[in-house]
């Protein structure tokens, strides 16, 4: 079982450098390339796309606040016990994803607010930059993949510290 544990330990700090080394490379800053019309659609795109990141948001939080939930458990539950170096690993990746996550969502906010400040600015008053094609959407990728590997280690913390001790 301790083999299992340090393999899931190891899978937590890949999955942490993958995720992190996938987002330095792809990441592009914000380039306005052209303006698109703006109408209903484009706004109910842009709101729909805001509510996904959203609720991300709220998963990461309800992920971080179960996995300190194992750090302050009952004496008799199944815990999470920082003095053993697998489950302090995978505890502190499955954080610092989920923190990270929280950071792009943020970020996404801050750029598609920065968007509608310029709206109209290029091309006119109904136009608004195009979000789509260009490094604005990339913080909602970087959230999401970020998020996804957050909840994955966060669900090898739970099985070493319900099932593997």
């Amino acid at each position: 079982m301790n083999l299992l544990r340090n393999i899931f330990a190891v899978c937590s700090i890949l999955i942490l450098f993958g995720i992190l080394g996938y987002a330095w490379c792809n990441w592009e800053g914000i380039s306005v390339l052209k303006d698109v019309a703006f109408n209903e659609l484009i706004k109910a795109g842009i709101q729909l796309k805001i509510d996904q990141s959203r609720a991300e948001f709220q998963l990461s939080l309800l992920v971080i606040a179960t996995l300190w939930a194992l750090i302050v458990a009952k004496k008799d539950e199944a815990q999470l016990l920082l003095s053993d170096v697998p489950e302090c690993l995978m505890f502190c990746t499955a954080n610092l994803l989920l923190l990270i996550s929280i950071w792009f969502h943020i970020l996404y906010i801050e750029n598609v607010t920065y968007i509608y400040s310029l709206a109209g600015g290029l091309e006119g008053e109904k136009t608004i930059p195009d979000i789509l094609n260009s490094g604005i959407n990339n913080p909602y990728n970087f959230q999401f993949w970020t998020l996804s590997g957050g909840i994955l280690v966060a669900a090898l913390t739970f099985l070493s510290a319900h099932k593997l001790k």
